[in-house]
């Protein structure tokens, strides 16, 4: 999409056409939350641009602190204006209990709504261009726990003296520091920040996710696409056998990516939304990264033009693992999920699930997800997981039990060495639980497509188990036996190979065959 030429800031966004795609995106917020239809209209409106639609979810999560925090007469009012997520300062990054941003109350406000802002926000998308800026700041700057943070709607008058960050992603946006000196209004009650920020970040977490998908959703077939066409030595290299083998092993892994996002959307509106939309945040973003990453190496020189969309996401996609909080933080909030996960004995029930995939997965539906009940999302009801596997049937000698066996054994190991405090080690065993959780995934994929061509991304993710298991194993010196590789199925030979690829990467086409 085109940028505009602006006096003080060069090549930006244009912030007019996004103040005009804003309010039908806004229209799947509220009154009703739709969660995968606001994605999709903004696709429609922002034609996938990245730049465009990080602006667009930045402002459309803003807003959803109104719905979050149940003010409806403001979420009407305000609906379709541009606002930012202002709450990281220089000094504190993702630690929002660091905050300095100070509010006073409004002495002669008898609503006890205004209140005066001062302080600086930093690294902020959208700042200078909003309407509204939805701010973290404290009542009480001795105050440091859950509690001390309250969220404010600021409005642009309130700000000044902005400063823009040049970046090396996502050119066209425009990120600033800036001071906040003026009237804010207090969005729920005082001390309840924290709570309204959790409430609006977890489904925005599958938005940020959806970027990645989208990116890798454009990428591919585009390299698939320049591959079938170009000439070497006669021939297009997607038909000599170390290109298709490069391009088959990433057509698997971005087909799981894709069912596996739209998967933990059908389960989205229940108490899988937190764990799943944890899941997404960490481990399906870094694997957009690293797909688009090879994606770009397969494809070769196309893939440095501006012109082509290969290289630029490769490189724009490293921003969104860390785009409303670092990826390692969303993997550490795992770790406390697995004894639960690992030790669960109750049966999970394959025809419910698949009946659930068959008529939600790629369908927007109206759901409550910003307003989940936050002690269920906190303990998911798992089932027991190699059971589940096992009573899928799969065609080929997948030993899940070995993985559970394993993963629980490295707890036992880490817990004998007093070290289940341990960041490493917390962020290796929410990574590990993430792939374990995407084997899953990768289950259902071959379950609810019954395609059997998805048999070598089962194997895939088993052997990425595997492999994340003996790391952890050799690098802690643990007394855990390896896991060894499974074999992946023969390389199909097929006349046409761009067909066959770009049919592997339709997954909603196989699903939903109505």
């Amino acid at each position: 999409m085109d940028t505009i030429k602006d006096p003080q800031f060069g090549d930006i966004l244009d912030y007019q056409r996004l103040r005009e795609g804003m309010m039908d995106v806004l229209d799947n917020v509220y009154p009703a939350f739709n969660l995968m239809g606001s994605m999709l209209v903004a696709s429609r409106h922002f034609k996938n641009n990245p730049s465009y639609m990080t602006a667009c979810a930045a402002s459309g999560l803003a807003y959803m602190m109104l719905v979050a925090a149940e003010e409806y007469e403001l979420a009407a009012r305000l609906k379709g204006k541009i606002f930012t997520l202002s709450w990281t300062e220089e000094h504190t990054g993702t630690d929002l209990l660091s905050v300095r941003t100070r509010a006073t109350p409004i002495a002669d406000d008898p609503a006890g709504k205004q209140y005066h802002i001062q302080g600086q926000k930093w690294l902020i998308n959208n700042s200078y261009h909003a309407d509204y800026h939805s701010v973290i700041a404290k009542v009480d700057p001795t105050a440091d726990g859950p509690r001390s943070l309250s969220i404010f709607a600021v409005p642009h008058s309130s700000t000044k003296n902005w400063q823009r960050l040049e970046t090396h992603v996502l050119r066209s946006m425009v990120l600033t520091k800036f001071d906040i000196d003026g009237p804010g209004i207090l969005i729920g009650q005082v001390g309840r920040g924290l709570e309204i920020l959790q409430r609006m970040a977890l489904p925005s977490k599958y938005h940020c996710a959806y970027m990645g998908v989208k990116m890798v959703d454009d990428s591919l077939p585009a390299a698939i696409e320049h591959l079938s066409s170009k000439s070497i030595f006669g021939d297009n290299p997607i038909a000599f056998s170390n290109v298709f083998r490069q391009l088959y092993n990433l057509v698997q892994q971005a087909a799981l990516i894709n069912f596996s996002f739209f998967r933990a959307l059908a389960f989205s509106d229940s108490p899988f939304l937190q764990f799943h939309g944890i899941m997404l945040k960490s481990w399906l973003l870094l694997k957009c990264n690293e797909i688009l990453s090879q994606n770009l190496l397969v494809t070769g020189s196309k893939g440095f033009l501006k012109v082509s969309n290969i290289g630029g996401n490769a490189i724009d996609s490293f921003v969104y693992p860390v785009f409303d909080g670092h990826y390692t933080l969303n993997t550490l909030l795992t770790y406390k999920h697995t004894r639960r996960y690992l030790e669960a004995t109750e049966t999970g029930d394959i025809d419910e699930r698949m009946r659930i995939l068959s008529e939600n997965a790629y369908v927007p539906l109206e759901g409550k997800q910003i307003l989940n009940n936050s002690r269920e999302t906190r303990r998911p009801p798992f089932f027991d997981y190699a059971d589940y596997i096992q009573r899928c049937a799969l065609p080929i000698d997948l030993d899940a039990r070995r993985l559970v066996r394993a993963s629980a054994a490295i707890m036992d190991a880490i817990q004998d060495r007093a070290e289940t405090n341990e960041p490493e080690y917390r962020y290796k065993i929410g990574m590990l639980v993430h792939n374990l959780e995407a084997l899953l995934s990768a289950v259902e994929l071959w379950k609810a497509t019954a395609n059997d061509h998805y048999l070598n991304a089962v194997i895939m993710q088993y052997n990425e188990v595997g492999k994340l298991i003996n790391r952890i194993i050799s690098e802690g010196d643990l007394p855990v036996d390896f896991i060894e590789p499974l074999r992946q199925l023969p390389l199909p030979k097929v006349q046409d190979p761009r067909r066959f690829l770009l049919s592997l990467l339709d997954v909603k086409g196989q699903i939903r065959r109505d």
